[in-house]
């Protein structure tokens, strides 16, 4: 039964005929109840669910780093559907089977402070050594940006992120891996901000390598 606390014009709770009434974002809201449909799904509506469901896999592991990376385009929405929104066009590859994640397409952080000059990444026993050149200074581009690095294991469906773990000046970080991730190809990502962590910048793919 549904509940009309203030009257007519009032919030709607729970269910009332056809009617659903929920709180979203502060906002009461009134939509018709969920109809399943007795038609299969078309071809096309599975290759979009596939394609949702591996997105979503992605995303949902560094959670953290989207919270942050696309808060500043979010205007108030969620920051998780806007990263997915943006990604979407781009984050996939067909194969014969169906479809599977396009990794160096992939975008965690969007923003102004600019990417790191020349990155590298260079397998270690149970690490990865990441480094870059230094660069001239500009209002978006500080020493003191701090960097955000993610490891993001397919296999194991596992990320390891650290979020400003160092500065721009130090031109270089070793990112400790689980034992368990020997002999497993990873991609890694990497993104500043500045200092306050105030302003974001793009994520840079920097490549895939195999665990040693």
């Amino acid at each position: 039964m549904g509940i009309l606390k203030s009257g007519i014009i009032g919030p709607v709770r729970n269910k009332t005929g056809p009617l659903v009434g929920r709180m979203h974002r502060s906002t009461n809201v009134v939509t018709a109840a969920y109809r399943a449909s007795t038609k299969p799904p078309t071809t096309s509506q599975l290759g979009a669910q596939d394609k949702f469901s591996l997105l979503s896999s992605f995303l949902s592991n560094i959670d953290d780093l989207i919270k942050i990376g696309f808060k500043q385009f979010s205007k108030g929405k969620d920051p998780m559907n806007v990263a997915s929104a943006y990604n979407y066009d781009h984050a996939f590859l067909a194969t014969e089977t169906g479809f599977t994640l396009n990794y160096p397409q992939l975008v965690y952080s969007r923003g102004y402070i600019l990417p790191a000059e020349s990155p590298a990444i260079l397998p270690l026993p149970k690490q990865i050594e990441f480094n870059w050149l230094p660069q001239r200074q500009s209002m978006y581009c500080q020493y003191t940006d701090m960097a955000t690095f993610l490891v993001y294991n397919p296999e194991k469906g596992y990320a390891i992120s650290k979020p400003l773990a160092t500065d721009r000046y130090a031109q270089g970080y070793l990112l400790d891996l689980p034992k368990e991730f020997a002999g497993d190809t990873v991609h890694c990502y990497m993104s500043f901000a500045s200092k306050d962590g105030k302003l974001q910048g793009n994520s840079t793919y920097l490549g895939q390598l195999t665990c040693v």
